[in-house]
């Protein structure tokens, strides 16, 4: 049965996108037929994320009427399937976000997973891909005004009846001020799946066009992925978390 996963953050700039295209990968890579599409309708880039070419159908055309899922549907070179949305402002005249829910029913059937990357802010948007979702996987950054907004899109989605999956503390610097996970599960009030460091390796993944499980397989930051993709298809893997020691960091600088 296909399992419909919002990710959503309430506030934007939190690394909702590396998330999804990560995860995506991951969940690829342990066999699982997998699906990113891309809701945020106004400002989409996860065919950025992850190198998809200019295309000629997307999720606009699919939600205005003018084209069936399947044909916004791209197959990535790793087998992952991608469904953007359109660049263009004129994509956006008689796109109806409202039509979300049926999209995705028209997805359900052949694929394991489908991973919503949605709208930041609580918007029409963000919250039809919420409510649209089975599960939601709430993403935030380690500071006060992210895991505030985090908690706003919690409390929608637990106003609609979906499921919270967990969430994923995202671009943690270990600085002082910043919340730690205890806090954050104290304010959220749901366990924290996973803190993803805050890498430049992830930057030069993006800047490449590549999920870091892509660009870096082995590299901690991806096994951290892998771990919560492992979570959520219920594989069992043996992730690597450490950190690479100080002679390892100074020769990475080298590659």
């Amino acid at each position: 049965m296909t399992r419909l996963i919002c990710v959503s953050s309430g506030k934007g700039g939190v690394g909702k996108t590396t998330v999804t295209s990560n995860l995506g990968a991951a969940l690829t890579n342990f066999g699982a037929d997998t699906v990113v599409l891309d809701a945020n309708l106004t400002n989409p880039n996860l065919g950025f994320h992850i190198g998809i070419p200019l295309y000629p159908k997307t999720l606009h055309d699919v939600l205005k009427g003018d084209a069936h899922i399947t044909e916004a549907m791209y197959i990535h070179d790793s087998g992952l399937r991608v469904v953007p949305a359109g660049l263009s402002v004129e994509d956006l005249e008689d796109t109806d976000p409202a039509n979300l829910s049926d999209v995705l029913l028209d997805a359900v059937g052949e694929p394991d997973f489908v991973l919503v990357d949605s709208a930041a802010g609580l918007g029409n948007e963000s919250i039809n891909a919420i409510e649209a979702s089975d599960e939601v996987l709430i993403v935030t950054n380690p500071n006060l005004p992210a895991v505030t907004d985090a908690l706003k899109t919690v409390n929608i989605a637990e106003e609609a009846g979906t499921d919270i999956k967990g969430v994923i503390l995202n671009m943690v610097k270990g600085h002082d001020s910043e919340l730690d996970t205890e806090e954050v599960e104290s304010m959220i009030g749901h366990p924290v799946m996973m803190e993803i460091p805050h890498h430049e390796k992830v930057e030069e993944a993006l800047s490449l066009k590549k999920p870091i499980v892509h660009h870096e397989p082995d590299h901690h930051v991806s096994e951290r992925f892998k771990a919560v993709a492992g979570d959520i298809a219920g594989v069992e893997y043996e992730a690597d978390l450490s950190e690479p020691g100080l002679f390892s960091k100074i020769m990475d600088r080298f590659k």
